[in-house]
C-alpha cells in the first residue's frame, strides 16, 4: 500500500526451549503443545448483553445512525436525536416543524463533523434543501437554488474552511456550512467527488471524480476528471484526465480508490497506479490496467434475482518499498505479471515470468528480499437481491467473502524478479495471506499455515476442524487492526459459522466462538460484530473470545460505537443501548 493508507501474545518457557530441539523433536513437541492447547481451550457460550438504557419515542425508524456523542432515528416525517451517554432526547420534531415549507423528506443524511442535518424535498426542478443543526434541530439555512443533488456523494464537508461542497445544477458550489452563503462556484466540475486531497500549506484541493447515477452521468456528459483548485476562490490550477472508472461498493458505497501526494508527485491508486506531477498535473507514468471482475463470481448466495452486484479485492494494492513499488498488472485473462518500478521516475526495473491462469491476485506481501503473491482466494462480494414467493417479495443486501480459484502462492526475488518458489499446497483453496515480521501466514480454509518466506516450506500446519467454525473465509492480522485495545501477534479467523483466534508464533488456538447463520460486520475497537437475518446481534471480544448477544427483532436496526463497547438497537419506537463486554 502507499504510505498512510484493518491478537494476542502467547509465550511460555516451552516456547523458548523449542529452538533448542532438533527438527524432528521440534515437530513432535509442537504437535503436543497444539493438541494440549486444543483440549484446554473450550468454546464459550455467549452471555446476554447488559442494557445500559432504553427510551421509547413517539415514532418508528426507517433510518438510524450514531456518532460518539449522539445517535438519531428517523422516518420520512419525524426525526429524533439522543445522547449516547444516557439516552436523553436532545430534540424530537416533525420535519415541517423545522421548516414549514418542507412537507416530505425524499433524501436525508448527516454530516457529523459539521453537526449538520441535510433534508431534501424533491419537486421536479423546485427541490427544497434545508440544513439544520443536528444537536438542536434548529434550521441553519434553506434554499431552492441547488437542484439535482442526488445523494450524499454530491455533498462533502471541508473542515478547514467550514464549508460544504455541493454538486448541483451542473456545477460545483462551495457554501458556508452554517449560513449557506455561497463562496464560489465552477462549472468545470459537475460530478460526485470520489476522493479529494487538501493541502493546508497551499490552500488547495485536488479532486478525483466518479460517475453519479446512470441518467445523471448521461445528462451531464461524464468524463474522467482529476483537478486541483484554489480552495478559497475555486480557481482551477490544473485539470487532467485519468484512466478507468472509480467504483463505489454496492452496499457500503465506499469508493475503491486511494489518492495521495508524496513529495512533488500525486499518486492515484486503483487497478494499478497512475502518477502525476503534483504542481502541474502533468501525467508522469502509469502502471494501470483496465479490468472488471464482477464476472469472477457467478452464483450469488441465497438465490433470487440480482439487482446489483460488485466484486472487490480481486487485485492486491501496490506495495511501496522506499523508491520502489511493486504492482500487479492484469493485462488480460492470459497475461498477468508482477512488475517492479522506480517510484520517482516510473522506470520499469523488472517484469516477472507470466503468472498463468490467474483470475484474481488478491494478495501481495514483501518480506525482506522476497515479494510474495497469492493467486486466487477470498474476494468481497456485495449484492442486492430480490426473491418473490407467492405474494411476498424479500429484498436482501448481502456482503460476504467468496473464494475464487485457481489457487497457489508464489515468491519472487526482489532484485531481478525471478521466481524462487511456488507452493502447490493450496490447490484446493486459499482465503488470504499476510506478512508479520518474518512470518508468512496463509490460510487454506481448512488449515492455518506459517511458511518460511525464503523457501515456502511450512513452519507449522494447524488444522482448523477443532475451531468448530466451518470453513475459514478470511484471516486478519491482529497487529493490523486499527485499535490499541487489540492484542497483537495473533491471527483472527473469520469462519462460515463463527470466529477463532490463533497465535502467529506457533499456531496455537487461543479461543473459538461458534455463531451459526450470521454475517460478519467488521471489527470495531476490539469487538467483532455478527448479525443474523432474524435480527440477533453477537459481539465477540477478539482478545478473549468472550461473546455477548442481544435478541433483536428481524426488522430492527443496529449501530455500533467506534470503540465497539456499545451497541444501539432501534426496534419500532424503542431505542436501547447495550454494553457488549
Amino acid at each position: 500500500m502507499l504510505p498512510d493508507s484493518i491478537g494476542y501474545p502467547y509465550s511460555s518457557k516451552a516456547d523458548c526451549s523449542i529452538y533448542k530441539l532438533n527438527y524432528m523433536q521440534k515437530k513432535l513437541f509442537t504437535l503436543f503443545v497444539l493438541a494440549l492447547t486444543f483440549n484446554l481451550v473450550k468454546a464459550q457460550k455467549p452471555a446476554e448483553m447488559q442494557t445500559v438504557w432504553q427510551v421509547k419515542l413517539s415514532h418508528d425508524f426507517d433510518e438510524s445512525g450514531a456518532s460518539d456523542a449522539i445517535l438519531f432515528g428517523s422516518n420520512n416525517k419525524n426525526y429524533s436525536v439522543l445522547k449516547t451517554t444516557d439516552g436523553s432526547v436532545l430534540w424530537s420534531s416533525r420535519f415541517k416543524d423545522i421548516y414549514e415549507n418542507i412537507n416530505k423528506i425524499d433524501l436525508q443524511f448527516e454530516v457529523y463533523e459539521a453537526n449538520a442535518l441535510f433534508m431534501f424535498d424533491k419537486k421536479m426542478g423546485k427541490d427544497q434543501l434545508v440544513v439544520a443543526d443536528i444537536n438542536t434541530g434548529k434550521m441553519l439555512w434553506h434554499t431552492d437554488k441547488y437542484q439535482d443533488i442526488e445523494n450524499i456523494d454530491d455533498v462533502f464537508y471541508i473542515k478547514e474552511i467550514d464549508a460544504f461542497g455541493l454538486i448541483a445544477n451542473k456545477a460545483l458550489y462551495m457554501v458556508k456550512a452554517h449560513t449557506g452563503e455561497e463562496l464560489w462556484s465552477t462549472t468545470k466540475w459537475n460530478t460526485p467527488v470520489a476522493a479529494y486531497l487538501l493541502d493546508h500549506d497551499e490552500n488547495t484541493m485536488t479532486m478525483l471524480n466518479t460517475p453519479g447515477t446512470f441518467l445523471s452521468s448521461l445528462f451531464k456528459g461524464f468524463k474522467n476528471q482529476i483537478m486541483k483548485i484554489d480552495i478559497k476562490t475555486g480557481n482551477v490550477i490544473w485539470e487532467n484526465t485519468y484512466n478507468g472508472i472509480v467504483q463505489k461498493k454496492v452496499i457500503t458505497r465506499q469508493k475503491v480508490v486511494d489518492l495521495k501526494a508524496i513529495g512533488d508527485k500525486l499518486f492515484l491508486q486503483f487497478n494499478g497506479l497512475q502518477v502525476y506531477d503534483y504542481k502541474t498535473g502533468t501525467p508522469l507514468w502509469k502502471a494501470h490496467f483496465d479490468a472488471t471482475f464482477d464476472n469472477v463470481v457467478g452464483h450469488i448466495k441465497g438465490g433470487g434475482r440480482v439487482l446489483r452486484k460488485g466484486v472487490y479485492g480481486c487485485v492486491a494494492d501496490p506495495v511501496v518499498d522506499g523508491d520502489n513499488v511493486y504492482v500487479i498488472d492484469m493485462k488480460s485473462k492470459s497475461q498477468q505479471y508482477l512488475k517492479k518500478y522506480e517510484l520517482s521516475t516510473g522506470k520499469l526495473i523488472w517484469t516477472s515470468p507470466e503468472i498463468k491462469d490467474a483470475k484474481v491476485i488478491p494478495g501481495l506481501v514483501k518480506i525482506n528480499d522476497m515479494i510474495i503473491l497469492q493467486v486466487g482466494g477470498a474476494v468481497e462480494v456485495q449484492a442486492m437481491t430480490q426473491k418473490t414467493t407467492g405474494d411476498v417479495t424479500v429484498t436482501k443486501w448481502l456482503k460476504y467473502y467468496q473464494n475464487v480459484g485457481p489457487y497457489n502462492v508464489q515468491a519472487f526475488n526482489t532484485n531481478d524478479g525471478s521466481q524462487v518458489w511456488q507452493s502447490e499446497k493450496f490447490k484446493k483453496g486459499i482465503t488470504n495471506i499476510f506478512g508479520d515480521n518474518n512470518n508468512l501466514v496463509v490460510c487454506s480454509g481448512k488449515a492455518l499455515y506459517n511458511l518460511d518466506y525464503k523457501t515456502g516450506i511450512e513452519s507449522y500446519e494447524v488444522q482448523l476442524g477443532d475451531d468448530d467454525i466451518a470453513l475459514a473465509q478470511k484471516v486478519i492480522n491482529s497487529s493490523a487492526v486499527e485499535s490499541d485495545a487489540v492484542n497483537k501477534g495473533n491471527v483472527i479467523i473469520i469462519g462460515e459459522k463463527g470466529v477463532s483466534c490463533h497465535s502467529i508464533a506457533n499456531g496455537a488456538k487461543l479461543w473459538n466462538m461458534r455463531i451459526k447463520d450470521a454475517d460478519f460486520n467488521g471489527i470495531y475497537g476490539k469487538t467483532a460484530f455478527y448479525e443474523k437475518e432474524n435480527g440477533d446481534v453477537y459481539a465477540v471480544d477478539v482478545n478473549t473470545g468472550k461473546a455477548t448477544y442481544v435478541d433483536a427483532k428481524k426488522d430492527s436496526k443496529t449501530e455500533y460505537s467506534d470503540d465497539g463497547n456499545y451497541l444501539y438497537l432501534f426496534e419500532k419506537k424503542t431505542v436501547s443501548k447495550f454494553k457488549t463486554n
